[in-house]
């Protein structure tokens, strides 16, 4: 467990060099000038938009654990379940178990997220190698859904784009590669008989093959999460979620000042987008840095905001995008430690950590 501690320890740490950085960027009077003549009854709207952002993504989350067969339910799991009935967890749990996965994000690359899946296992008593696949297609499809809305948004927002910072052709390029990129690896894993074909050989190799069953089982996961029925629903879960950000980013500039128009909403939505994938492709911590110079590029070349408007605005982005879910987390870790990271987790992440190592020997 320590490992993963560290591990958060480092990407907060890196969030908050980040966020030094655009304080100074902006000149820490400038900023708090710019903050005290803000709206403050603007921030209610944008703190409500990002519950229903948590709401509609932790909806997400609750229908990938029921394609995977663990139901949710709000009665003791123990008590409600028939003998034949398919695992189950108790819905304040899987609750505080996402919202704890806001500060877990917060590791290199993601990794401390698979705490969620060692969770789950301790819970419900579901494989790991079953649950895993939700942590990561979770990302999958906030990505195709973010795409969409960067795409759409585009349209309205490319002439305003100013030509010596902001290159529509360049943006179309990153837009386009990203989703061939991953719809390529979505149909890959949607032809069962290669995957077949595939696990068949590596049931003879000398050190991959003792993990065959649990790659079966990743696999079988990973097929059935990534089915188009179930990437419809969860791509508009998506949707919804990330298009309440693209609203509350609008308001937040409304109250530096700009002018509240169509335009702005559409600019609003392609910036938020564009700066989301390259902090996914940046794979830092929380997709700090890349985050915030993609914002503060786009609003320079697109809304023409000034120096210090720039910077107050990628302030405020950041404190709804990262920090204020990072904080929420951080409270649900410490709150709800007892039921999420008992001592008997502490078996679970022994197993798992023993499972990788000999797998990498």
């Amino acid at each position: 467990m320590r490992r993963y501690q560290h591990q958060v320890l480092a990407g907060l740490l890196f969030i908050s060099v980040v966020l030094i950085a655009v304080i100074v960027f902006t000149g820490a009077g400038t900023l708090a000038d710019k903050l005290r003549d803000f709206p403050v009854l603007l921030l209610i709207p944008v703190f409500l938009l990002k519950v229903v952002n948590w709401a509609l993504r932790y909806a997400e989350w609750r229908y990938f654990l029921g394609v995977i067969g663990v139901r949710t339910v709000h009665g003791d799991p123990a008590r409600a379940a028939a003998p034949d009935a398919s695992p189950a967890i108790h819905e304040r749990d899987s609750i505080l178990l996402w919202l704890a996965g806001l500060t877990l994000s917060l590791s290199p690359g993601k990794l401390a997220e698979v705490l969620k899946s060692l969770v789950v296992k301790n819970l419900t008593g579901v494989p790991f190698s079953r649950t895993v696949p939700v942590v990561f297609i979770e990302r999958l499809v906030d990505g195709l859904a973010v795409i969409l809305l960067a795409a759409g948004s585009l349209i309205l927002a490319a002439p305003s784009f100013a030509p010596d910072t902001v290159s529509p052709a360049t943006v179309r390029g990153v837009l386009i590669g990203t989703t061939l990129a991953l719809l390529a690896g979505i149909a890959v894993l949607q032809i069962r008989p290669l995957a077949d074909w595939l696990l068949d050989r590596l049931r003879g190799w000398p050190l991959v093959g003792r993990f065959h069953e649990p790659l079966r089982t990743l696999y079988d996961a990973t097929y059935d999460l990534l089915r188009l029925r179930h990437l419809v629903i969860t791509v508009g879960f998506g949707l919804g979620a990330y298009f309440t950000d693209c609203i509350g980013f609008t308001l937040l500039l409304r109250g530096l000042g700009v002018t509240l128009t169509w335009t702005l909403l559409a600019q609003a939505t392609f910036i938020l987008g564009f700066s989301v994938i390259i902090a996914a492709l940046s794979a830092m911590p929380g997709g700090a840095g890349g985050r915030e110079l993609t914002v503060g590029a786009l609003l320079s070349g697109i809304v023409g905001l000034s120096k210090a408007d720039t910077g107050t605005a990628t302030f405020l982005i950041s404190i709804f995008q990262v920090w204020l879910g990072v904080l929420v987390g951080l409270g649900v870790i410490v709150l709800a430690r007892h039921i999420l990271f008992p001592p008997a987790l502490d078996a679970e992440i022994a197993a798992y950590e023993a499972a990788r190592s000999a797998a990498s020997d």
